[in-house]
């Protein structure tokens, strides 16, 4: 069948599919022609407040109807992957590209990113908890309060806590409200692919798997620890009693079908486990640039995983960690005699700038410390850099490079002895396994792997 076969009509096919009268289907085609003839702002949010509400219903119809599907038509995956629904609304040119890419994204090989379409099969099949919703409640939590407020019985609560249908109407309404957020322009915001809102050209907006995963590994090459869980570590068998070893786990990253400018780290772990995935949400058409976005998701995520590590203590320097360090330079940094008159006026330009939030301010430094810092290009103060690289290792080559440097040697040098002991925990176990007559533990190979870099 040909492309332009495929997407005439799409409208109808795709309401169709998800159980719309004839006439609803005219209601929505009607709409959708007078949208795009509209000059009145006001009316058009009204109608786009409409359209929206028709796109999350038909995502919700659809979602359901592909799970007890034999075949799933290409329109339909078109919507689930792109959130294409009309071709007047989006160009034809722009739906049969979409159409193509929708051929080449099914042949893909999946990693640490997936859309939202296959991210919900996820949380249908139980591999994957709900998100927290915008009050950082999860799943769990919002059914124990519906209990506490009478909304249901305490003896449904476990058969909801276990009910897959549930699971996945929860991750929808949070999928829903977080693609409000990522377009970042809300009262602006339409679901439905529209060429309108495209910023940029489609090919050049469009985000693949294999290419964010490629960003994203760029970045951990970079800083190698920022995906790192501690955790402790003990096997008897051979002779290792709880010592404290890492490993890397790196973020789910889904892919929202709109087209947005602003994407998300929107949990640093699942649920309460700190060793599960960070979840991130990033529109499937970026109208930004992606490193410089997905960088500053992963300075959010150092962040708030240190702070979750922390817990209410994090703010305390006696217990040293990242946000304790960079909370307390921050709010000492006028009094602070290792910064000159200059350098306290670019932070406090900084804290104005972020209206006080030291998040922000810390984002914006880690940005710099990845893209600029890394390749000896000076962006920080001195007290910033020195906390960041404290706990924000560089891979040895970058290491290497940088320690002839006198303003990175003395950071360099402290990154370099803490690897060190690493190294030698690693050969007094391998040493210990090697005596038990048994083979190295996945565990330690991993450790070792990640402190090679």
């Amino acid at each position: 069948m040909l492309y332009k076969e495929i997407v005439t009509d799409s409208l109808k096919k795709i309401l169709k599919f998800s159980g719309y009268s004839d006439y609803e289907i005219k209601e929505y085609r009607d709409l959708i022609d007078t949208y795009m003839v509209e000059k009145d702002d006001e009316k058009k949010r009204t109608i786009r407040k409409k359209l929206n509400s028709l796109f999350f219903d038909c995502y919700k119809e659809c979602i359901f109807k592909v799970f007890d599907a034999d075949g799933v038509p290409p329109e339909i995956q078109m919507f689930l992957l792109f959130g294409y629904m009309d071709e007047k609304l989006a160009g034809m040119q722009n739906a049969i590209a979409i159409c193509k890419l929708t051929e080449l994204y099914m042949e893909m090989e999946k990693e640490n990113t997936i859309s939202l379409f296959e991210w919900l099969c996820l949380v249908h099949r139980g591999e994957r908890m709900p998100s927290m919703n915008d009050m950082s409640i999860d799943y769990e939590q919002s059914l124990r309060d519906m209990v506490r407020t009478h909304e249901i019985k305490e003896a449904d609560l476990r058969p909801m806590l276990c009910d897959r249908h549930k699971k996945l109407e929860y991750e929808l309404n949070n999928a829903f409200s977080i693609m409000r957020r990522v377009s970042g322009s809300p009262t602006r915001f339409l679901a439905i692919f529209n060429e309108a809102s495209l910023e940029k050209p489609l090919l050049k907006a469009v985000l693949m798997n294999d290419e964010v995963d490629k960003v994203l590994k760029g970045i951990v090459n970079v800083d190698i620890n920022l995906f790192n869980h501690e955790y402790t570590y003990a096997n008897p068998k051979v002779g290792i009693e709880n010592v404290r070893i890492q490993k890397e786990i790196l973020p789910d990253i889904i892919l929202l079908p709109i087209i947005g400018s602003r994407p998300m780290m929107w949990q640093e772990i699942e649920g309460r486990n700190r060793q599960t995935p960070s979840r991130m949400f990033f529109p499937k058409f970026l109208n930004s640039e992606l490193k410089p976005q997905l960088i500053k998701c992963c300075g959010e995520y150092r962040w708030e995983f240190c702070k979750r590590e922390q817990g209410a203590r994090w703010q305390d320097i006696s217990d040293p960690s990242l946000c304790a360090y960079f909370y307390n330079y921050i709010s000492t940094f006028k009094k602070n005699h290792q910064l000159s008159q200059e350098q306290k006026e670019k932070v406090s330009a900084q804290y104005a700038k972020y209206r006080h939030n030291i998040k922000d301010i810390f984002v914006e430094d880690y940005s710099k410390l990845i893209a600029n810092e890394a390749e000896g290009n000076i962006r920080l103060n001195r007290v910033s850099r020195s906390i960041l690289m404290r706990f924000c290792y560089f891979n040895k080559d970058i290491r290497a490079e940088l320690i002839k440097n006198n303003l990175y040697s003395e950071y360099i040098n402290v990154v370099n002895n803490q690897i060190e002991k690493n190294k030698k925990l690693i050969q007094t176990m391998k040493k210990r396994i090697d005596d038990y007559n048994a083979m190295i533990p996945t565990e330690i190979k991993e450790f070792e792997i990640l402190t090679n870099r």
